[in-house]
């Protein structure tokens, strides 16, 4: 075991000795199993932020109890025709204690919906403000088949704010500094292509008809925003996860340097292997540490009690190494794990070659470019950096297939969509932070890369002088040790950002075949692509930065 990592192997059961003699932190630590928030339910301000987070000592596993202030209040749904400012329903909201409340209603309905004169539905609703509050109108928890549209208006009937889609799915959220103490009118509308909100807010029969109907939840808040903020002292390398059991609030997790780790607002574990100890929930994330000190974990977006749920644990590796068994011969692949429909009959791949040029002579010097690709994407690059990794690569070149065996995942390299069913190029059984399910499955497949023409084919880049073996070798390495990542707890990184790096979701499909500034793969210019540091793919609904080599490192170094 080399320095660096001696130095931090440090696993939770073993961080209430470190902070025993931390200075500044009390000796009388405990494995904190429940916390209940300091900052009592109907303040904001004490834990607002990294600086004065609420310590956790000692975690494994704890759920903290919590309250994102202040807590709403339940509102009768007002009575049709409430669909303009005149007739807006009172929420009592800045005329008494009332800070927060929720209710219930329906687009469609009254004297203008679809049983009415159909000119559309409006439901208004009347809040008194006070400057320096934030006014958060959201919609979430509606039913998924209601597309909503919320919008803002002042006394004069003014639209000062609106939001479409801000919040889950087709649903809305919206929030609004508050910089002036008046009445303000909440409005909840359908989503229509004619126009959203009525032509004369004074007016509810002003709408312009074909509007989206349906039931929807509403949570209006006049307040100052709270924040609530944990902190937990990680070792490099300790998987942490996080989850809230209710919806509509946002976690996210910040290093001990102040960068974003990663947050979300969504259930982001949903690939997570059922061998995962993580916690989950409605909303929920991880994250394996890249430095060593306390990480801050806050929860926000919210109004109301949460119970927070933290784990933290070490990677789940074994005294044996994780195998990797490139299969290059396709075959009778069960692909229910990858969303599939059971076992189908892939093709190998021997028939892709002539696609690329190739012939059949070659195929083993493509395999052995792929293999040497893995294992230096996966391997020696992870030692370079100092971390001990126990993996061994074999393939079906070579070796027995040993898939199904203890420790042995595998990355099948053939078939086509047509035969699998899967439209991706390619796919993994989970993204497991940690890497506890050690015999999973990925595939690489090899029909749209095979293409005569398109961004997402090799061929593209391909030209007379080019060395196709050596091109065609590492592209299907880089696509397999993508998909490895994730077995291995890496998430998809941005393809848009200016890194190239192998967990690239696609669309860049360029910089993860490592073609270099010529614009032409198998030149002397192409680019060595690696597991590197970079910001979240937008489309899984996760912010931050994910240093991917040290999740996936971790996930397959030797156990401490």
């Amino acid at each position: 075991m080399n320095a660096r990592i001696h130095r931090t192997v440090v696993g939770a059961a073993l961080i209430a000795a470190l902070l025993a003699t931390t200075p500044g932190v009390s000796s009388a630590v405990v494995t904190t199993t429940n916390h209940q928030e300091h900052e009592v339910a109907t303040a904001a301000g004490e834990n607002d932020s990294r600086a004065t987070a609420e310590r956790l000592y000692g975690v494994s596993t704890a759920t903290v109890h919590g309250t994102l202030s202040p807590a709403p209040v339940a509102l009768t749904a007002g009575d049709e025709d409430n669909g303009s400012i005149a007739s807006a329903t009172a929420t009592g909201i800045g005329t008494g204690a009332v800070r927060a409340v929720t209710t219930s209603g329906t687009l469609g309905d009254g004297p203008h919906g679809s049983l009415g004169d159909k000119t559309n539905d409006f439901d208004f609703y009347q809040v008194a403000g006070q400057a320096g509050q934030t006014l958060t109108v959201s919609t979430d928890g509606s039913p998924a088949s209601t597309n909503t549209v919320v919008g803002l208006y002042d006394a004069a009937g003014q639209l000062l704010a609106s939001d479409d889609d801000s919040g889950a799915g087709a649903l809305s959220k919206l929030q609004f500094p508050i910089t002036a103490t008046a009445d303000y009118y909440v409005a909840v509308a359908g989503k229509s292509a004619a126009g959203d909100f009525p032509t004369d807010p004074q007016n509810s029969g002003s709408g312009l008809g074909g509007a989206d109907t349906g039931a929807y939840q509403l949570l209006i808040a006049a307040a100052p925003i709270d924040r609530d903020f944990y902190a937990v002292k990680l070792a490099e390398g300790d998987v942490l996860g996080a989850a809230l059991g209710a919806s509509g609030d946002r976690l996210t997790v910040i290093r001990p340097n102040g960068s974003v780790a990663v947050g979300t607002d969504l259930h982001s574990l949903g690939k997570v292997p059922a061998a995962s100890t993580l916690p989950r929930g409605a909303v929920d994330l991880a994250v394996v540490a890249d430095q060593a000190g306390w990480y801050a974990v806050s929860v926000t977006d919210g109004f109301g009690p949460y119970d927070l749920s933290l784990g933290v644990s070490r990677p789940a590796v074994d005294d044996a190494p994780q195998t990797v068994f490139l299969d290059f011969d396709g075959g009778s692949i069960d692909l229910a794990p990858l969303g599939g429909t059971g076992v189908r009959q892939l093709s190998g791949l021997t028939p892709y070659l002539p696609n690329w040029g190739l012939t059949a002579a070659d195929e083993a010097a493509v395999i052995a470019k792929a293999t040497a690709t893995v294992r230096e994407n996966l391997r020696t690059d992870a030692v370079r950096a100092g971390y001990d990794v126990n993996v061994r690569i074999r393939t079906s070149a070579d070796d027995t297939d040993t898939f199904g065996s203890p420790n042995v995942s595998r990355v099948v390299i053939g078939g086509k969509t047509a035969e699998s069913g899967i439209g991706r190029i390619g796919t993994a059984q989970s993204i497991d932070p940690g890497n506890f399910a050690h015999e999973e499955t990925a595939l690489v497949q090899l029909d749209r890369i095979s293409a005569a023409t398109g961004p997402l084919s090799l061929n593209t880049y391909l030209t007379a002088t080019s060395d196709r073996i050596a091109f065609v070798g590492t592209a299907l390495g880089n696509l397999a040790s993508r998909e490895l990542g994730a077995l291995y707890g890496a998430a998809p990184a941005d393809p848009a950002s200016t890194t190239a790096t192998l967990m690239d979701a696609d669309g860049n499909f360029p910089g993860l075949y490592g073609v270099g500034p010529d614009g032409f793969g198998g030149t002397a210019d192409d680019l060595d692509v690696d597991y590197k540091t970079d910001t979240y793919n937008p489309a899984s609904g996760l912010t931050g930065s994910q240093n991917a080599l040290n999740a996936i490192a971790w996930g397959i170094s030797f156990p401490c």
